[in-house]
């Protein structure tokens, strides 16, 4: 697909960006046209059973929802020094979350979850908690 095509039709597995399952963004090579997007991020999260984020971490720039299409997420906030729990357990739930929020998430069996992030930022635009 060329930066110039009026469409593009595609699947979110094959097309994720280095096996991040983020399919469209700034991280998207300008050549491969309408996916290379800096005001949006879309992802398509494929998560096995037990499957979860190594250190709890926040975008410093984007606004988060993410979509329950199968599973169930357990996502946990680290807000002022405390954590909230919220689980994704029936298909639509979601989540919203501005930048800055650190959080860390479990998939309790096996998940699948469409994250949006807006707007597009560099991957290294985060916060990591010990």
């Amino acid at each position: 697909m060329g930066s110039k095509d009026p469409f593009y039709f595609g699947n979110a597995v094959v097309d994720q960006a280095r096996g991040s399952g983020w399919f469209v963004g700034q991280f998207v090579p300008a050549e491969f046209g309408l996916r290379h997007q800096t005001d949006v991020e879309l992802k398509w999260g494929i998560h096995p059973d037990g499957e979860k984020r190594p250190r709890p971490w926040a975008n410093q720039n984007g606004t988060t929802i993410s979509v329950l299409i199968e599973g169930s997420l357990k996502i946990t906030f680290h807000v002022d020094g405390a954590q909230q729990e919220v689980t994704l357990r029936t298909k639509g739930d979601y989540v919203a979350f501005g930048p800055e929020v650190v959080h860390s998430w479990e998939a309790v069996g096996d998940t699948i979850v469409l994250s949006v992030r807006f707007p597009s930022v560099e991957v290294g635009s985060r916060t990591a908690i010990a």
